[in-house]
């Protein structure tokens, strides 16, 4: 069930991801990583999106977590449990029901006007002040997605698209425009497609998004097309291993597959 939770005692920063038991043991990389790169006197306020039967194991990933500096809770919304009954949650591969959940935000975290939503197949290397401290001043901010995904999606090659794995959102408009409601008809009328929810933001969202820096959100198969960019960011802020390139699948993303192996092996040594 839904838990209110107090978060006007922590720091106003709200750190959001969404998991189910598929991804439990991997998403403890980047929220540990998250907690090891967070240097300031607050708390900072971590909320899981998962399915009902994980709440239960929430003490155990605090426990593995084991950062003093981050508080974490499990949250499950009421409107994605409404979404997932409907039947229009679609799951395949890696894509699973529960990223569902992030179309949510708004309603799930009313106290709060502005997000920063971080995927679970992540690993986050430095200092994350400078995605803690970014201002936006469009609804939602994210990292421009390769065009293969818009034309796919919308039929239009060069229409912008942007990656929703890292994002940081203005939820005082998304709740003021009903944007929940929108992406849930956008998705009864079009699903199912390749990424469902990220492709009913993107239209949702359509000229009304800002592009994030490509550090916040470096996706890992781009440096296998484009040697430059480990030239370029030879150590971005946050490392997305997205679609099917997962560091614990057989492909192997050169550097970035190994830092994450090695956090993941120190939280579960064999």
């Amino acid at each position: 069930m839904f838990k209110e939770i107090n978060f006007l005692k922590y720091n106003k920063t709200l750190i959001v991801t969404s998991f189910d038991e598929k991804y439990f043991d991997y998403a403890c990389v980047p929220i540990k990583t998250l907690g090891m790169n967070y240097s300031r006197s607050e708390k900072l306020k971590v909320c899981c999106l998962v399915p009902e039967n994980l709440q239960e194991r929430e003490s155990e990933f605090i426990k593995i977590i084991n950062q003093e500096n981050l508080d974490i809770n499990f949250i499950t919304s009421e409107k994605y449990i409404e979404f997932t009954e409907s039947g229009y949650a679609f799951e395949k591969e890696y894509i699973t029901k529960n990223m569902h959940h992030r179309l949510f935000l708004g309603s799930t975290f009313s106290k709060y006007d502005k997000v920063i939503y971080i995927d679970p197949d992540t690993i986050i290397l430095r200092d994350v002040a400078p995605l803690l401290d970014y201002e936006i001043s469009s609804p939602i901010s994210a990292v421009v997605e390769y065009t293969g995904m818009s034309f796919r999606t919308f039929n239009e090659k060069d229409y912008p698209y942007f990656n929703n794995g890292v994002f940081i959102a203005n939820l005082d408009y998304w709740r003021k425009e009903n944007l929940e409601n929108q992406f849930v008809e956008w998705i009864k009328e079009n699903g199912p497609t390749e990424c469902p929810e990220q492709d009913a933001m993107n239209f949702v969202f359509r000229n009304k998004w800002a592009p994030l820096p490509l550090t916040f959100n470096l996706l890992a198969f781009k440096l296998m097309e484009d040697s430059k960019l480990a030239e370029n960011y030879p150590e971005p802020l946050i490392v997305h291993f997205v679609g099917n390139y997962k560091p614990w699948n057989d492909k192997h993303i050169p550097i970035w597959t190994d830092r994450w192996l090695s956090e993941y092996r120190k939280l579960f040594p064999q």
